[in-house]
């Protein structure tokens, strides 16, 4: 809920005098200059409000993102708002009468934020009417009755608040309400949640909603309220410092500017100030860099709010300090998701931008932008379980139903776009298989050619003289006999030689480059079978088992 605070100019400010005193209770804060009484009491509505709503949802303990500042007031001339409930720089703020009750339309304001704040999306249908049917909820004490239709200064009755009014009046369908509604809120299609929770199809319910708008005899009904009275809140002091940061808060324009610049001379409330200037400038765009300092300055004064560094950061050019700024503003408010989608905006790392987008989503689960950007950002880096959750997800919080059935269909794909990956990924690795297979083949050939080449080199040219090569001990083995066979084997050759005593023995030719060669007539050494020619060979005795070799060849003599 983004709406800018339109407050008309105030004709006298508060006088700093005043006494101020506040109460709180679960995400609400009352404030009030007025007598204690009226606060108290309203404390006590809004929370039974709060409670009431949370029994239909099944939330026990409902929280909004920021807190719910309720000012009630002795008189509230000037502080006139263009909406009943408003967004401020720190908290939510309602501004109230001390004799006056809540409106129909503030009620509207606190469901519609409660809805946003706590429960992934319901369908439309369901969300408008909750947001209808709390609207006229009358809490007297702590007694809360419910049911009365919205009158003429809201919207007449109509099918969704009539479903509501249906499911919550009558005792039949009231205690398993809840079920249906976490029910749509986990995604499950409409006939299979209402079969869980009323045991009728969802036709069946949508034909008793009908008729019962139709028959127009809207009873009321009590809900059962929370144990509380007005003696629980302990009243707390409100500083003058605070009284004056929440009237800047509040004000508009060049009423709050003077206010913080004020606060600021004063040397209180610096850091909160800073950014409420830099808020202020922001509403006009060639202030930019004049919010940016602001901004700048408030954090430079210890600020904590988490939006003061998420709106720094939009605007710090410097990529690392923005994102410094993020990761502090995220670790200061784990529920704000700003700094989360930011930072998967601005980083360039596949891994940490998935990261960031779920946990803006998970942080944001009504933001169907959001889980789209999830799903994309999955579906880039390959996780196809990731991104069908994400498709699910984001067509849950969709509102308007043309994007919830692309999304539908986008989650439908991703199994078509999982086996066409791995179909590609199959073909790709063959391939490579296939090149890395044939570029072994050719380095195979061309070491046979190598070897063949430098024997044909070596008989060509008898003069050359042997080059001894051998470190190690003089050979002790030495075989005379006739050459069979040469068989290449990569870089190495093995021979088989047929001995004077009819035996067959075969040496191995580590590098032919440290092999002397002697003797006359012709000395090359071709792979495979030899014209029979009588060699004497001087080698190292060194059993190979892989290969049967009996040593590693040192000299040939061909005689």
């Amino acid at each position: 809920m983004q709406r800018l605070l339109l407050f008309g100019l105030l004709p006298c400010l508060l006088a700093a005098e005043d006494h101020w005193v506040k109460f709180n209770s679960g995400p609400f804060e009352v404030w009030t200059d007025a007598s204690t009484r009226p606060a108290r009491e309203a404390l006590v509505r809004f929370e039974e409000f709060r409670h009431a709503l949370g029994q239909i949802l099944g939330e026990p303990d409902l929280q909004t993102r920021q807190p719910v500042r309720i000012l009630v007031l002795k008189n509230t001339k000037g502080w006139i708002a263009a909406t009943p409930l408003i967004e401020a720089r720190d908290a939510y703020a309602i501004v109230l009468d001390e004799k006056s009750a809540s409106s129909p339309a503030l009620y509207r304001e606190l469901t519609r934020l409660f809805l946003d704040s706590n429960t992934a999306r319901l369908p439309a249908a369901f969300e408008h009417g909750l947001i209808e049917f709390f609207s006229t909820l009358d809490v007297s004490g702590i007694r809360i009755t419910a049911g009365a239709p919205p009158g003429p200064a809201g919207s007449a009755p109509d099918l969704d608040w009539a479903r509501i009014h249906l499911l919550v009046v009558d005792p039949e369908f009231y205690g398993k309400l809840r079920v249906l509604l976490y029910n749509l809120r986990k995604g499950v299609e409409a006939d299979p949640a209402y079969r869980n929770a009323f045991g009728k199809s969802a036709a069946e319910i949508e034909a008793l909603a009908k008729q019962h708008l139709a028959a127009g005899n809207f009873q009321t009904t009590s809900l059962s309220s929370r144990a509380m009275s007005e003696r629980d809140f302990s009243e707390r002091p409100v500083s003058d410092a605070d009284a004056r940061l929440v009237r800047a808060d509040l004000l508009a324009g060049a009423q709050s500017a003077a206010e913080y610049e004020s606060l600021i001379r004063d040397h209180v409330k610096v850091a909160e100030s800073e950014e409420g200037l830099g808020l202020l400038a922001l509403r006009d765009p060639g202030r930019a860099e004049e919010a940016r300092r602001h901004f700048a300055a408030a954090i430079a004064a210890g600020s904590s709010s988490a939006r003061c560094y998420v709106e720094y950061a939009k605007l710090e050019p410097d990529n690392a300090k923005a994102t410094e700024a993020l990761l502090r503003a995220a670790g200061i408010n784990p529920k704000w998701d700003a700094p989360f989608a930011l930072m998967a905006t601005r980083d360039t790392e596949p891994a940490k931008r998935l990261a960031h987008w779920k946990a803006a989503a998970e942080r944001d689960p009504r933001n169907a932008a959001y889980w789209q950007s999830l799903a994309e950002t999955a579906l880039a880096s390959h996780n196809y379980a990731e991104a069908a959750k994400a498709w699910d997800q984001g067509a849950q919080a969709a509102t308007d139903p043309a994007e919830r059935d692309r999304m539908r269909q986008a989650r439908l794909a991703v199994e078509q776009q999982r086996l066409d990956y791995e179909d590609a990924e199959h073909k790709r690795a063959a391939a490579e298989e296939a090149r890395e297979l044939d570029k072994l083949k050719a380095e195979a050939r061309a070491e046979v050619r190598a070897l063949e080449q430098k024997f044909s080199d070596r008989a060509q040219n008898p003069e050359q003289k042997a080059v001894p090569w051998w470190d190690g001990p003089k050979p002790a083995g030495k075989l005379s006999g006739s050459l069979k066979q040469v068989d290449c084997l990569g870089t190495q050759a093995r021979l088989v030689v047929e001995g004077d005593d009819r035996k067959t023995t075969r040496l191995l030719v580590t590098d032919p480059a440290k092999v002397a060669l002697a003797g006359g007539g012709d000395q090359s050494l071709g792979c495979g079978a030899q014209k029979p020619r009588r060699v004497t060979i001087e080698y190292v005795p060194k059993a190979n088992s892989k290969l049967a070799t009996a040593g590693e060849v040192a000299t040939i003599e061909f005689q």
